[in-house]
């Protein structure tokens, strides 16, 4: 029976896909990341800010994130909390259909994989999100995500679009190399439009390693964001 075991563990496919619960789920509560954002606005630096996010609470529902942010001083302003569903993508007072579209290949890190495809609906008092899913098998990984919000009146609000980039990347983060999973993003807002990279990982609580941004109106470039974890603790 153990060798059994040991024979299904060595087949099981390595997951590299987010975590749930906003990348926290399976961290215990103490973790912790310290992430420092910078903006650069019309050619002007604005000051960074650092966020160290905790989970202060986990339950099978919900987990509970405290959130203090440093000023231009250093000085930490109050500690603001954050509940996240711990599964899902239902927060409080919404609900979520989620359904299954079957196979599909896609084109992603310069090569066709392929996925199950899966279409969650989440309903609110403020609109719906609908957002579809693209995930490989071997190594599970997710290849493409599409989020789709809605308004009261029905009317698509925002779409953001995460690609799989490539695998096997790697970040440093405290002197520590970090297994990473690099995707190119864009989110598309009225007159706006952000679009990016970001690398994420399994191994750090909330999932975000690294990421970079342009924001651009009606074309034109008018804000630079980074941000970039510094440290963090694991549980």
């Amino acid at each position: 029976m153990r060798l059994l075991v040991l024979v299904l563990l060595a087949a099981a496919p390595e997951d590299l896909t987010p975590r749930e619960g906003s990348g926290w789920a399976g961290f215990a509560p103490g973790a912790w990341v310290r992430i420092k954002q910078t903006r650069l606005q019309t050619g002007r630096m604005l000051a960074p800010t650092i966020t160290r996010i905790s989970l202060s609470k986990a339950d099978a529902k919900t987990l509970t994130l405290a959130i203090k942010t440093e000023n231009a001083l250093g000085v930490s302003d109050e500690v603001q909390q954050a509940v996240v569903p711990a599964t899902g993508d239902a927060g409080a007072g919404e609900t979520e259909k989620v359904e299954g579209l079957g196979e599909e290949e896609v084109a992603v890190a310069g090569k066709t994989v392929l996925c199950d495809r899966t279409q969650a609906t989440v309903t609110g008092p403020t609109g719906k999100r609908v957002i579809t899913k693209w995930v490989a098998r071997d190594p599970k990984v997710l290849a493409k995500r599409v989020t789709v919000a809605f308004g009261v009146d029905g009317k698509e609000a925002s779409r953001e679009t995460l690609v799989l980039a490539a695998l096997a990347e790697e970040r440093i983060v405290g002197g520590r190399k970090i297994p990473c999973v690099k995707y190119e993003k864009r989110l598309t807002e009225a007159e706006f439009e952000w679009q990016g990279t970001a690398y994420l990982s399994r191994a750090m609580p909330g999932g975000l390693v690294w990421s970079e941004d342009e924001v651009r109106q009606k074309g034109a470039i008018i804000l630079t964001q980074r941000a970039e974890i510094l440290e963090f603790g694991t549980k």
